[in-house]
């Protein structure tokens, strides 16, 4: 007997505002209505979003101007950051098994790109901050600080970068549940379980090589 799956009647639905208090029926929408094209979109400028934040607090700015650095976050990491999606998403499938989950490939994908959404607000956040105040969005090798605007600015962008971030694990806990249709608390650990033994596999290799170069070297 063939199960036909009634289709979600859905209203106006904007994914960019909606995804941080309706976080589930967001990340329904963008799963059932939204193409794998829109989804990919979100992650590459989701990319972006992350190439700058990582040239945050290093000195970078030392080794190319800053508009490189944000020609680099446009060009290059959209295309890692992709690549690392794809890969997570069905990490998230497998671990998502666990706790009964019934997501498939393409949920996870498309949960996993709705997700990125918060990071993608900061965009705007990073590009001012590192034009307007660079003294104080890089690290300073002579420990120079900026001056009371930049001061201003790095108290507010620190602030917002914070409380998104940690709204973002929220909202990549309740994505993830939404895809496999389990509870936010078994999304937070269909996320945190991959991690913890990723993160295992990686000390284990550290310590192993961190022996082997000291015992050679001896």
């Amino acid at each position: 007997m063939v199960h036909l799956k009634e289709k979600t009647a859905y209203g106006k639905v904007n994914p960019f505002t909606a995804i941080w208090l309706k976080t589930r029926e967001t990340v329904r929408y963008v799963i059932e209505e939204k193409s794998m094209g829109y989804v990919i979109l979100l992650m590459l400028l989701s990319g972006i979003s992350s190439g700058l934040v990582g040239a945050f607090n290093t000195e970078l700015n030392e080794l190319m101007p800053v508009w490189g650095i944000i020609l680099g976050s446009i060009i290059a990491a959209p295309i890692f950051i992709l690549l690392i999606f794809a890969i997570m998403a069905g990490i998230y499938l497998v671990a998502g098994k666990i706790f009964k989950g019934v997501g498939t490939y393409q949920d996870l994908f498309k949960a996993t790109g709705a997700a990125t959404i918060p990071q993608i607000w900061l965009i705007p956040v990073y590009l001012i901050w590192m034009l307007a105040a660079p003294e104080t969005y890089f690290a300073q090798p002579n420990g120079m600080q900026g001056d009371g605007g930049g001061l201003i600015l790095t108290i507010f962008g620190s602030v917002l970068i914070t409380v998104v971030t940690i709204w973002s694990i929220f909202i990549n806990s309740k994505a993830i549940g939404e895809a496999h249709r389990i509870s936010s608390w078994k999304g937070f650990f269909t996320i945190m379980i991959p991690s913890l033994i990723i993160g295992v596999i990686i000390a284990v290799i550290a310590i192993v090589l961190a022996i082997l170069f000291f015992s050679f070297a001896a």
